[in-house]
């Protein structure tokens, strides 16, 4: 019998479900796809890189930064740090001529600005002829005031009257306390109002009705701010003293003015009470301080109120500003600085603050 013939088996190829085959083809296309994106991405990287001028540590700005300008984040470039941190100081200059009329028309080359006698650069000035003003008035309304006392309201009313709409007063009486008659507004009958219930007697805290107006200038919406006393100029309740009231003022930038109203001589009443000339008492140094003013009314002698609120307004509304960078090299940031400015006219009279301390100006009024 023959052997039988082993044939090979025949086997059939297992073929993957049609899914499957779709799957894969759909993941060469994701990696396909992927590889393209990241080859235009490194393309465009490395043609920018070529476009890019090389900096190298020895190239330098063409111009130094200006004060204004601030540092660049991260920077370690000394140059970037000149002004930066540097208080601009403000100096407000008033100008009279010999005749006390205020002088206009004065150009930046007609003055000069020593700090500590060392003249500086003015980096700018203005000349504003209708300055909004903030105006806070502080009453004397103590005992020695009440032959004197009606004068005062009356000059206090006239000046509320001559203010422009845009302007803002507040009023403070004071005697052995010290009131918030109106805090600051715009409506003149309102502030009117408010002087109407105000009676002489007790003594007199006017040091401590500065730092009281002060505190109430911090609300005041105007740059230009003044604080007008009308006293008689003699202090004996306040718990701050004189020394301790120049400093406040020397920290600040109000102006203040003072209208006084001293006991006559020739008047036969004035002889039989006790007299207050307010001249050579405080009123002087406290307005001479802030760059202010004094003005002198007598009791009893008939005035025109309305004339002076507008010449003392007129004043207040114009303004001469020189600002300047002040000196480096200077130890602490709470010293002080002695300011002095000097016009180039004849018989010019100019009134301005007499210095400052370097960063007070950022936290006070």
């Amino acid at each position: 019998m023959a052997a039988p013939t082993l044939e090979p088996k025949k086997t059939t190829r297992h073929q993957p479900p049609k899914e499957w085959l779709i799957m894969k083809n759909a993941r060469k296309h994701v990696w396909f796809g992927t590889l393209v994106i990241l080859c235009v991405l490194c393309a465009g990287a490395a043609l920018v890189a070529a476009q890019a001028p090389a900096q190298t540590p020895s190239q330098t700005p063409a111009q130094q930064p200006s004060t204004e300008q601030t540092a660049p984040p991260g920077a370690q470039d000394p140059r970037y740090r000149l002004n930066v941190e540097v208080e601009l100081v403000n100096v407000t200059a008033t100008v009279l001529d010999e005749g006390g009329k205020y002088m206009d028309g004065l150009k930046i080359d007609d003055f000069q600005v020593f700090e500590d006698g060392v003249e500086q650069k003015v980096s700018f000035f203005s000349h504003d002829l209708r300055v909004p003003i903030s105006v806070g008035v502080l009453v004397d309304c103590s005992g020695s005031m009440r032959h004197k006392l009606q004068q005062a309201l009356q000059t206090v009313r006239e000046i509320a009257l001559a203010l422009s709409p845009q302007d803002e007063m507040f009023v403070i009486s004071f005697n052995s306390d010290v009131d918030i008659r109106q805090p600051f507004t715009t409506n003149m009958q309102v502030l009117q109002r408010s002087l109407r219930e105000i009676k002489s007697g007790g003594e007199t805290a006017a040091y401590d009705a500065i730092q009281m107006g002060m505190e109430q200038m911090r609300s005041a919406k105007h740059n230009k701010k003044i604080l007008l006393m009308v006293t008689d100029g003699f202090d004996t309740k306040s718990h701050i003293n004189a020394a301790q009231v120049e400093d406040i003022l020397k920290r600040s930038e109000v102006l203040v003015y003072a209208i006084g109203i001293d006991d006559d001589d020739d008047d036969p009443l004035a002889l039989r009470r006790t007299r207050y000339h307010i001249y050579h008492y405080m009123l002087g140094k406290l307005t001479s301080v802030s760059g202010g003013r004094a003005f002198r009314l007598f009791t009893g002698r008939n005035y025109a109120l309305n004339s002076l609120a507008q010449v003392l307004l007129e004043e207040l509304h114009q303004q001469y500003t020189l600002s300047y960078y002040p000196m480096s090299g200077r130890e602490g940031n709470n010293s002080w600085r002695q300011v002095d400015v000097k016009v180039r006219k004849s018989g010019a009279q100019i009134r301005h603050r007499t210095g400052y301390y370097l960063g007070a100006a950022a936290s006070n009024p």
